[in-house]
């Protein structure tokens, strides 16, 4: 985990001492929303949902978490309960960190306080943007954005392949992005049309970069 890999031996010990290794089969539940929060996650293989049900009984999709993304960090410093569930869409290996591990690290390194106050900040602007898009970009532009975050992700971890494989329903992809599964569809195939993408069941290529930053016209 990049916020923790400074640490001295010590502290090192520490915090695996309070951390175990979890497998979560597709669709299984982690935790459901209310639940105290023990620790935070690191995701080692799959993708987990993080997501809650409103009062109407529609589903809203926070976050999609991919591979080498932790959560729960900010829940677990506010020593508070989940404010929503969590769902693996994939067979999914994830490492949790207790809280009391993780307090007692924090409390005895600054440089991971520092890090770890950095990420969550970086996961605050992320949620300002989310919030940008929702309000006053188009259903086409909050589409072709997340296509190009979903492979920019995938640069970041050293993967070039201009794929995105979408979660395991349109509707968590449309929900995750406020639309609906309808709208969603309608957005992917007028960009397929374009040629700007290709998509094969939940896999969506990148046939033309350029195109798809220019929002995928000609």
């Amino acid at each position: 985990m990049p916020i923790f890999e400074n640490l001295e031996p010590d502290l090192l010990y520490m915090l695996s001492k309070g951390s175990r290794e979890i497998v979560a089969g597709k669709g299984e539940r982690l935790f459901q929303k209310g639940d105290t929060a023990q620790g935070f996650y690191f995701v080692l293989d799959g993708k987990i949902k993080l997501a809650f049900i409103s009062s109407r009984g529609t589903e809203k999709v926070v976050e999609i978490v991919h591979r080498h993304q932790s959560f729960g960090e900010s829940v677990v410093l506010a020593d508070s309960v989940w404010p929503y569930y969590s769902q693996a869409l994939l067979d999914s290996r994830l490492l949790h960190v207790s809280s009391t591990a993780f307090h007692k690290v924090v409390s005895a390194d600054r440089n991971a306080a520092d890090l770890m106050l950095g990420n969550m900040a970086k996961r605050l602007c992320t949620m300002f943007a989310d919030m940008e898009a929702f309000c006053l970009l188009t259903s086409r532009e909050r589409v072709v954005g997340y296509l190009l975050r979903e492979i920019e992700h995938k640069r970041q971890i050293g993967d070039s392949d201009l794929s995105v494989e979408l979660p395991d329903t349109k509707a968590n992809t449309a929900s995750l992005l406020n639309l609906t599964p309808e709208t969603f569809s309608r957005v992917i195939h007028a960009l397929e049309r374009e040629q700007a993408i290709s998509v094969s069941r939940r896999m969506v290529t990148v046939l033309d970069l350029e195109k798809l930053q220019r929002g995928g016209g000609c």
